[in-house]
């Protein structure tokens, strides 16, 4: 590919982290032509909480990152221990369909320079300091893209695909139309989360993912990387983020009174560094494929970081989009209509855990009946409620209608709280589940349909940062091409 004129690829991506790499990483390696571009440059840190169980870990062997991985000797994570107001269990983590039995907790700024090495080791060109500009369109069809390189000059490439894998605020989606969400969810939680040195880097607990539901609020202990290092965190009300920032110290010390299992997981330890927060975090569905386009990772879709599934997903979705449309790169409609078919799968994926996200982002009370599925779990220590974060089986399959009613009837024998107030919760979370059940078997393309007490309602969203209309009108191309927004699909 040449750095002057034109250059001409079968895919294009916008975006080389994990989305981004995921995709085009089998594509090169497929002995396809494929130009990652990315505005930052590498090494590169992203507020996330970075935590992977065996399928993402098994998603970075097959891009090609694990052995890179390996080598920043991360903590390599076996267990899952649970606790709910007290009542809790441990569990060994389900093993990948491929054997991978661990999980790992890689900073991003280290974790996203591997894959970036990945990609290209696999035959992908990456360019650093980019930033896309337009998309180049012919009949309607996106057929490549204009951007401007760390110097200021203006490139264009031109291809049979565009992806989009630059994240929540993905300028491909502004140009392509679908900047909007066509399904927005509310987030009533906030994160904040620090490093630490591990004050028990020894025992069992350095390999084991622990997580602790008090009241209205979560926390969380990950080993992390290098090993001996640990990502403590804690969600609670997402207005919390803001008295993190104001007063973080006193902010800290507030959660770990409300967390004494934290708290004692952290004794010990140095105070660490400083607080990193957000509480804004929707979670969404976009349109996420279009004549000569597709999005993958966050771009096309977002869900809350509570349940550890995000990095996994948008390797996943990078994985299975090239796997659609490697067959099919020599013939654009047959791109078209694969990418499309893709969307659903991958929305069929992820519309379980959207939901179960979603649930948890209610800042309420845990429900009796989880604390009680908890008890039961407690009694064998082999895999089961971590299936939950492990994305080995969807909540359906791990809590059937029988285990609910099972849990729910042992919730009113032991009590703990009025019987009318059980009930009644008891009652919307049955309704709740009802309509989760019947959406999945729909299966609809693109619903918009808002399921009550799942997705919430008042939902903000910002200005597109790139939006077509703002893109200056430029002169046709010498074969007659004009780069022009996309019409957005609907929705």
């Amino acid at each position: 590919m040449s750095r002057t004129g034109r250059d001409d690829v079968d895919v294009l991506v916008v975006g080389a982290r994990l989305a981004g790499c995921a995709v085009a990483a089998p594509l090169a390696r497929a002995g396809r032509r494929v130009l990652v571009l990315d505005r930052m440059a590498f090494p590169s840190d992203q507020l996330s909480t970075h935590v992977l169980m065996p399928a993402g870990t098994s998603e970075l062997a097959q891009l090609g990152a694990l052995r890179g991985i390996l080598a920043l000797n991360p903590s390599r994570v076996r267990s899952v221990q649970v606790e709910v107001d007290g009542v809790g269990c441990c569990e060994r983590v389900r093993p990948a369909p491929d054997g991978i039995d661990f999980g790992v907790c890689v900073p991003r700024d280290l974790q996203d320079a591997e894959l970036v090495l990945a990609a290209r080791a696999a035959g992908a060109e990456v360019r650093e300091r980019c930033t896309v500009q337009e998309l180049v369109t012919r009949s309607g069809r996106v057929v490549g893209a204009r951007y401007r390189d760390a110097q200021g000059a203006e490139h264009e490439v031109r291809s049979t695909l565009v992806i989009g894998a630059d994240g929540r605020r993905s300028s491909v989606a502004a140009l392509a139309g679908v900047w909007r969400p066509y399904r927005v969810s509310r987030n009533g939680r906030g994160l904040v989360f620090r490093y630490l040195q591990d004050p028990q880097p020894d025992g069992p607990l350095a390999t084991t993912y622990c997580q602790w539901r008090d009241g209205t609020s979560i926390a969380f202990a990950f080993p992390c990387t290098p090993a001996g290092k640990l990502l403590a965190l804690v969600m609670g009300h997402r207005d919390e983020a803001s008295a993190a920032r104001r007063d973080p110290e006193g902010y800290w010390d507030t959660k770990l009174a409300e967390h004494p299992g934290l708290r004692a997981r952290l004794q010990g330890a140095e105070p660490g560094s400083k607080l990193r927060s957000t509480g804004e975090t929707p979670a969404f569905f976009r349109a996420s494929s279009g004549p000569g386009w597709a999005l993958a990772g966050d771009a096309g879709h977002f869900k809350d970081p509570v349940t550890g599934q995000g990095m996994r997903d948008a390797m996943f979705a990078g994985r299975t989009l090239a796997e659609a449309v490697l067959p099919a790169l020599d013939d654009p409609a047959a791109v078209d209509l694969a990418t499309r078919v893709w969307e659903q799968e991958r929305d069929r994926e992820c519309l379980p855990a959207y939901h179960f996200s979603n649930i948890d982002t209610r800042v309420e009370r845990q429900s009796p009946i989880l604390r009680e599925l908890v008890r039961e779990s407690s009694r064998s220590g082999e895999p089961d409620l971590s299936d939950l974060f492990g994305r080995a089986r969807t909540p359906q399959e791990i809590v059937p209608p029988t285990r609910a009613a099972r849990a729910t009837l042992a919730a009113l024998v032991r009590g703990g709280s009025p019987r009318r107030e059980m009930l009644t919760r008891v009652l919307a979370e049955g309704r709740r589940e009802l309509a989760v059940v019947r959406e999945l078997r729909a299966a609809r393309f693109r619903s918009t349909t808002m399921v009550a007490g799942s997705d919430h309602p008042g939902a903000s969203w910002p200005e597109a940062p790139l939006a077509p209309s703002d893109a200056p009108e430029a002169p046709s191309t010498a074969d007659g091409d004009r780069p022009a927004p996309v019409e957005q699909v609907s929705a």
